[in-house]
């Protein structure tokens, strides 16, 4: 695809369709739908061989712990979709940039050249064009291979190619959950109320006339079992904070990268009828497109950014990502 234009076209609904092609190749996932199913047959096995409840409660945490994983798994994998699919397209923005400054720094080259034979600059400015075209040279073979990682990491973590890239639209996204909501549905914390309520369980079935050593001991378990659950409590609600204010932010940075780029394009056409008029140089009309190469490629970064975030948000609620992209 051609990513050096006047705008960037934005497509509805393709980072879904990279996650789904993903999901067949990639290693984190795979290993985590087994995990979940090995996670499940234990604990339907754990159920029927469970002689009272605090047994039931005991298989419950475990799998409660496979659902915690494997929620932490998914966003793991959301976010390596995400930055193997917008790595990419950077990456080719990166070596395009590079190859623009590299064909700058050669027509000043040539330029400095031509004045220094007229006799009008010195050698030095000759020899600082030569060093300035050197190391656009270096840069470029460092975004060349750059981009080669990045197709590979590609092809390894979705098995996409980049011809078959576009990139993903910014959709309208605020945090719809209360927290109460969110914390009901974290995992963890579900398992440090369970933790607590076997603590208590064996406290109420403790024998009377049991050792006091005995009976303390549960009591200080149970006191510490409880301010696990507030520790959990905490972290859900501060994980969701962080959700909200991230995806406030980050939508913020989307929108002044889309003016930057807005202002580089007229600034651009601006050049271009300069040039067109003899009042620009060549290579300053080019460094004014290659400014807009650089302003779409920061808003393609601003964008992963915060697509990464509504992924995040929709590992953690069990949404599918379609819905919210």
């Amino acid at each position: 695809m051609t990513l050096i234009a006047t705008t960037i076209t934005a497509s509805a609904g393709v980072l879904p369709r990279y996650i789904r092609a993903a999901e067949s190749v990639n290693e984190t996932y795979r290993a985590m739908l087994v995990d979940v199913e090995l996670g499940s047959l234990r604990y339907e096995k754990s159920r029927i061989e469970a002689r009272d409840e605090i047994e039931l409660l005991l298989a419950e945490s475990a799998f409660l712990g496979v659902r915690t994983d494997a929620r932490r798994a998914l966003q793991l994998f959301y976010a390596e979709v995400a930055d193997a699919v917008f790595g990419a397209i950077i990456a080719d923005f990166d070596m395009r940039i590079a190859d623009s400054n590299l064909a700058i720094a050669r027509s000043e080259e040539r330029a400095a050249g031509e004045r220094f034979r007229a006799g009008l600059v010195p050698e030095g400015d000759l020899f600082d064009a030569r060093i300035a075209v050197r190391s656009a040279e270096i840069d470029r073979d460092e975004r060349s291979w750059q981009r080669d990682d990045a197709m590979e990491t590609l092809s390894t973590a979705t098995g996409l190619r980049f011809d078959d890239l576009s990139v993903p639209r910014v959709p309208p996204f605020s945090v719809a959950r209360s927290i109460q909501d969110w914390t009901a549905a974290d995992p963890a914390v579900e398992r440090a109320r369970v933790a607590e309520r076997i603590v208590a369980l064996r406290l109420d079935r403790h024998p009377r006339n049991a050792a006091p050593f005995d009976r303390l001991t549960l009591e200080t378990e149970l006191d510490r079992s409880q301010l696990a659950v507030e520790r959990a409590l905490n972290a859900s609600e501060r994980t969701l904070e962080s959700v909200r204010r991230r995806s406030v932010t980050l939508a913020r940075i989307v929108e002044t990268r889309a003016e930057q780029l807005r202002l580089s394009e007229a600034a651009s056409r601006e050049a271009d009828e300069r040039f067109d008029r003899g009042l620009l140089t060549i290579s300053a009309r080019d460094q004014s497109r290659t400014r807009v190469m650089t302003a779409q490629r920061n808003l393609v970064d601003a964008t992963r950014n915060f697509l990464k975030v509504i992924l995040e948000y929709a590992a953690a609620v069990g949404t599918d990502p379609e819905e919210l992209l």
